[in-house]
């Protein structure tokens, strides 16, 4: 599955990617069992960002530490191990205590929705051979469901982008670490 199946036309787009000098299969283990307590400031801006949520009660226990994988906000679309993950679903991050609930869809699904007041994400990690190790790539696209959402989560993304750079970066950083060692 490719992230075009997903949101082929995105808002937004933002793309890492990093070499690792090991084979794909160690790479998958690593960025598997990556956990959250592995990455400080992955879980420090987690904490702020969470906050609100907590304090209405709600999520209680996201934070918990747990493989980075599974802690994502939008659910496992496909996994080929060890090449690629996907993940995709609805969000409306903008809202101080996540919005509501959303719907679970599939990838097909997902590209076709146009509910407004949503956010449309899909995410991936890539894993290919390269130069004797491998090539270890995330991207994450988003696109909104109507101007509105468009406009509200312009104003989220301007102040949460550097942020949610550094997560992605810590967290290759970390499954370097873990493959290499």
């Amino acid at each position: 599955m490719e992230l075009d199946d997903v949101v082929p036309r995105p808002d937004h787009v933002t793309r890492q990617v990093r070499w690792i000098a090991a084979e794909p299969a160690a790479v998958w283990d690593a960025l598997h069992g990556v956990r959250f307590s592995g990455l400080p400031l992955t879980l420090a801006l987690s904490a702020a960002r969470f906050l609100p949520v907590a304090l209405s009660g709600r999520g209680l226990g996201q934070l918990r530490d747990r493989p980075f994988l599974e802690a994502l906000p939008v659910p496992l679309l496909e996994a080929r191990p060890p090449s690629s993950v996907v993940f995709g679903g609805l969000l409306q991050p903008w809202r101080l205590t996540g919005g509501g609930p959303a719907p679970e869809l599939d990838a097909a699904t997902l590209r076709d929705w146009d509910g407004p007041g949503w956010v449309k994400v899909a995410m991936d990690f890539r894993l290919t051979p390269a130069r004797g190790g491998t090539e270890l790539s995330s991207e994450t696209r988003v696109r909104a469901t109507d101007d509105a959402s468009r406009a509200a989560f312009a104003r989220y993304w301007r102040v949460i982008r550097h942020g949610s750079t550094a997560v992605r970066w810590e967290l290759l950083t970390a499954v370097e670490l873990r493959a290499t060692a």
